[in-house]
């Protein structure tokens, strides 16, 4: 039974033949990924073994976009039952969840109205990003409210607490966040006005 999403990925390699997992971890290395994600480098890939391959996917690219990309690299390689697997599998794990894509919205007639109205809608936490990265001291009490709703996993929380700094660990949980909803960055605005109300205010203020 598949408990957490490094279970589903590790079984997923698995079943992998060594031919083709050595085709799966090339593949990976030369992946086009998105931006803000770095591609995991080939000496680290070389010698890697499944589970290697499996922290490593998940310390980069997390439980958020992971997943996602294995999925993904394994199709390229016409390993499609083992994707489809996979799919089925990552879905029976508590919690996890489908990342949203940011959707491009088509451009209107008129540039400069459709700028102002964007401007205007524009979320508390994306706005105020670089200094909520250089200014939130304490992230535990911040990914213990995500975890509490859900918007984090268990995997996610140990890969961001991992983080050194306060910052990096603000810049790690903003890989997740410019996934998110509108919805989701409402949920999070909240657990930050509820956790550091003053810096909250001081921003809204800015």
């Amino acid at each position: 039974m598949v408990w957490t999403v490094r279970d589903a990925l590790i079984k997923a390699l698995e079943e992998l033949g060594e031919k083709s997992f050595k085709k799966f971890r090339n593949k990976l290395n030369d992946w086009k990924t998105e931006a803000g994600f770095n591609k995991i480098t080939r000496c680290k890939l070389e010698d890697a073994d499944r589970e290697d391959v499996v922290d490593l996917i998940l310390r980069s690219y997390m439980t958020s976009y992971g997943p996602e990309l294995t999925v993904d690299v394994l199709d390229n390689i016409d390993e499609k039952q083992v994707a489809l697997v996979l799919r089925e599998d990552l879905e029976k794990v508590e919690g996890f969840k489908w990342r949203t894509k940011p959707q491009v919205e088509p451009q209107s007639p008129s540039g400069a109205s459709s700028s102002a109205s964007k401007s205007q809608v524009v979320p508390f936490v994306d706005k105020h990003r670089e200094a909520l990265i250089s200014r939130c001291v304490q992230v535990a009490p911040i990914l213990d409210g995500l975890m509490s709703k859900g918007l984090i996993m268990d995997e996610d929380y140990d890969v961001i607490i991992a983080e050194k700094t306060s910052q990096d660990k603000m810049r790690k949980l903003y890989m997740f966040v410019r996934s998110w909803s509108a919805s989701h960055k409402q949920t999070l605005y909240e657990i930050l006005n509820e956790k550091n109300h003053p810096l909250v205010e001081d921003l809204e203020q800015s």
